[in-house]
């Protein structure tokens, strides 16, 4: 069982049977610590003690949607986020990731699927906090919408640019392939083009050295794909 497993897990959902007789008692089968709570403000008052390192989290709340829980969340804390939602549409998957979700599920959802979606998610935040992360001179603020440089500047990034930067950072000095980023940002795989990834590189790159005067250390390993070579 790996570290992840020991992360405490808030699950926020209203359906009282989905939450304490199927998701709760599953995760817990898989070795996490897990409480459930029914409305946002459950939640608030939950993460004070900072007892929870990864929320699952319901759009249709009775107090206050999942959405906005979502963005709220991003920008007070560095909680792993989940959504888990009946609404399966590109739009609202788009618009969960954009509020500050690190991966939107949809239900119905075998509880393996989400236990090993929270092992993924805890693995990438215990690697983007280890001391081998990228150094404090290239780092994302702001939930991850904006690029500290070295200069101070402050680049404001899309979605696209946020979620190749943020899997980049994740290991710096080493390369990250090509199918790994166009999996971050397309919701099926088959239908990204990938000449698109490599005109977000190129558009992000440019972007960077204009408004922060410094080149992002963003380089391209032949027949693999990117890697961020800091000094």
């Amino acid at each position: 069982m790996d570290d992840s497993s020991k992360r405490g897990v808030l699950v926020v959902e209203d359906d009282v049977e989905l939450r304490d007789q199927v998701l709760v008692p599953g995760l817990m089968a898989f070795g996490f610590d897990v409480v459930g709570v029914g409305t946002a403000a459950e939640l608030y008052r939950a993460i004070v003690g900072n007892r929870f390192q990864l929320i699952v989290l319901d759009v249709r709340l009775p107090d206050e949607d999942g959405f906005t829980v979502a963005n709220h969340l991003r920008r007070i804390s560095n909680l792993g986020i989940v959504m888990l939602t009946g609404l399966d549409s590109t739009a609202d998957h788009i618009r969960g990731l954009k509020e500050g979700a690190d991966i939107y599920l949809t239900k119905p959802i075998d509880v393996e699927v989400l236990a090993a979606s929270l092992h993924s998610l805890a693995r990438r935040i215990d690697d983007a906090r280890s001391p081998a992360s990228a150094p404090q001179s290239w780092r994302l603020e702001g939930g991850g919408w904006r690029l500290l440089a070295p200069n101070g500047v402050l680049i404001a990034l899309s979605m696209a640019e946020r979620l190749i930067v943020k899997r980049l950072l994740v290991s710096p000095g080493e390369p990250v392939a090509r199918d790994v980023l166009i999996d971050e940002l397309a919701l099926h795989v088959e239908d990204f083009d990938a000449s698109r990834l490599e005109m977000l590189i190129h558009r992000l790159r440019r972007k960077i050295s204009l408004k922060a005067g410094h080149e992002l250390p963003l380089t391209v390993v032949r027949r693999v794909g990117y890697m961020l070579a800091f000094d």
